[in-house]
């Protein structure tokens, strides 16, 4: 059963002033260390930055708490599997929420055409009887 759903948009480069002005500070505020190190080694850094950005928004939506219920940005990471499929890897209080949903599946789509990068998130419950996803 479907949990929420999430969309957003981001300026690339909105990510990129943001960047260019707290550099370190901004990144380590909404990006954990993982992100950050996958991020700086693609060929256009702020276009990753801001596509995790705009699923962690989309991931807000979803469960429709935003981060006034101590959630932290980096408490939703973003990875790739071993195809490259992005995937959520949630820790602290995003855990927590997860579980109090009952949320089994974060499914997680992004896309970028400059100037904007875009996320889409769906949010399932419950125990599946497929685990191939």
């Amino acid at each position: 059963m479907v949990v929420g759903t999430g969309i957003d948009i981001v300026n690339i480069d909105r990510i990129e002033r943001l960047m260019a002005r707290w550099g370190d500070l901004f990144l380590g505020r909404v990006f954990t260390e993982k992100e950050i190190i996958y991020c700086r080694k693609r060929t256009w850094p702020p276009e990753c930055f801001a596509t995790r950005f705009a699923a962690k928004e989309a991931f807000l939506k979803a469960v429709g708490w935003g981060l006034r219920n101590g959630i932290q940005w980096t408490d939703i990471e973003v990875e790739n599997n071993t195809l490259g499929k992005p995937v959520f890897s949630f820790h602290r209080k995003a855990k927590e929420v997860c579980e109090t949903l009952r949320i089994q599946n974060a499914l997680l789509t992004l896309s970028h055409d400059r100037p904007y990068a875009v996320a889409h998130v769906l949010l399932e419950e419950g125990n599946h009887e497929s685990s191939d996803r």
